[in-house]
């Protein structure tokens, strides 16, 4: 059974939608998230559109949460005939544990979507999806580096006290692995940045994870030298 991972493309796509019900009225506390990140396990690869125009819901797939990370906006919806004062009434009571179970009402479902474009990966393989994988394959390694050193010659001068910056290697693409195992900067298809993975002498990981750079580079010297 293969390891499916679906995690959002842009930041602050993540929706927690928690529906409350009392007495046939229903009310919904939504909550925004940067970053989120489902697993299921499939021997097929899930059925769902990563271009994701409308929006998905993790429902099928016994889609399973593995973090909503840094809550970044929340809001309420109400029914339009609920009073003012009774509004008031649940937010206040939200900051404390078990206040809207003592007003009455009940959390009986909650939903998670994920809106704007979508990445799986296959954690077997460490093959990544994304309707994006085009527009990020017009972006050579080379253009990703050189984008990088201008984006590193623009930050502000290191004190003059500063320690010495270490010597890096040039960039290698992923059909030349690393001498030696330990710690590397890499670039990914799936995120513009340098991240940080390791090198085992088989395979790249980040995180306790399997992944693929598109490329790597590393310390030019020994540092115990």
């Amino acid at each position: 059974m293969t390891v499916w991972r679906l995690s959002t493309h842009y930041k602050k796509s993540a929706v927690e939608k928690q529906l409350w019900y009392k007495d046939g009225v229903t009310i919904s506390k939504e909550e925004g998230y940067r970053w989120g990140t489902f697993y299921c396990e499939s021997d097929e690869m899930p059925d769902v559109d990563l271009a994701n125009p409308d929006g998905y819901e993790l429902y099928g797939y016994d889609w399973e949460l593995y973090s909503l990370d840094d809550g970044c906006w929340s809001d309420w919806t109400f029914p339009e005939d609920m009073s003012s004062a009774e509004r008031e009434q649940i937010e206040a009571a939200w900051d404390f544990s078990d206040g809207l179970e003592n007003l009455g009402w009940s959390n009986d479902d909650t939903e998670y979507w994920f809106h704007g474009p979508l990445i799986m990966t296959n954690e077997t393989t460490g093959e990544v999806f994304s309707d994006m994988a085009q527009e990020s394959q017009e972006k050579t390694d080379q253009q990703l580096a050189a984008e990088l050193d201008e984006l590193i010659a623009e930050m502000p001068g290191v004190p003059e006290d500063a320690a010495e910056e270490p010597t890096l290697t040039d960039w290698y693409d992923d059909d030349t692995p690393p001498a030696r195992t330990g710690s590397y900067e890499v670039i990914t298809m799936t995120w513009p940045f340098v991240l940080f993975a390791d090198w085992n002498g088989r395979e790249w990981r980040r995180e306790g994870f399997a992944i693929k750079p598109t490329a790597w580079r590393g310390l030019a010297e020994d540092p115990a030298k």
